[in-house]
């Protein structure tokens, strides 16, 4: 059994992330010594772990490991699932949350910080964003395809798999027992507020402010579009 352990956080856009990256720092994991919440940065860039293979990828663990590093989040993309569960050293995690409910966060979200140039879902899923297009848990797990056999295998390859609906208990078994109060909600960031105020994006900042949800319309039938991430999502809650 390996004494080093590094905790490789897949983290899935808008499905309490950046609640478990701060919930690990606050409780004594150390990150690459650059990096955005939780990706390790090297000269200026994200390091694309997503797209290492095979001795890369073990390279980049050992430099963990001679660096100190205990916890990284990979975020843009699926890592080599494989070779990260055979290091004995790695403890794989990452956490779900309701596949519809993600998406209308992730749209809202930036929709309102105007990440997003898109004025409807429609727009929005064709933009070709990995984040923002559909079946976003397939296409992570598989790794680029819509392919839910090569998902179901590959998160069965996780040592913890977290459904954000029913909590976050499984944070303690890490030794992660100190809570965070970080939470990332759409609505009520006064930064936002003023952001929108600045760009006198009036009807915007007066739905920000009332908190109007935007939902997808009926007729795109959001739901068909990700039965492989639903199929996936309540086969983990099963």
């Amino acid at each position: 059994m390996a004494s080093y352990r590094l905790v490789w956080f897949q983290h899935l856009h808008k499905a309490a992330g950046t609640y478990v990256i701060r919930r690990a720092m606050a409780n004594g994991e150390t990150f690459w010594p650059t990096h955005e919440n939780g990706n390790p940065v090297r000269e200026g860039e994200v390091i694309p772990l997503w797209k290492m293979e095979g001795n890369d990828l073990t390279a980049f663990i050992d430099e963990c490991e001679n660096s100190g590093v205990t916890f990284v989040a990979c975020e843009w993309g699926g890592a080599d699932f494989e070779i990260l569960a055979n290091d004995e050293r790695v403890t794989l995690l990452t956490c779900l949350r309701h596949p519809i409910k993600r998406l209308i966060s992730n749209y809202n979200y930036d929709h309102y910080w105007m990440w997003t140039k898109a004025t409807s879902y429609a727009e929005y899923l064709n933009e070709g964003h990995l984040h923002s297009s559909s079946e976003y848990y397939t296409r992570i797990f598989a790794r680029g395809k819509e392919d839910l056999a090569i998902a179901k295998s590959n998160i069965s390859l996780f040592d913890y798999i977290i459904i954000a609906e029913d909590g976050m208990s499984a944070l303690d078994e890490l030794g992660w027992s100190k809570e965070s109060d970080t939470t990332h909600p759409t609505f009520g960031d006064k930064k936002r507020a003023s952001i929108l105020l600045l760009k006198l994006r009036w009807i915007r900042l007066f739905n920000y402010l009332k908190q109007r949800k935007h939902l997808p319309p009926t007729e795109l039938q959001i739901e068909e579009k990700n039965k492989l991430d639903m199929d996936l999502y309540n086969s983990m809650r099963d």
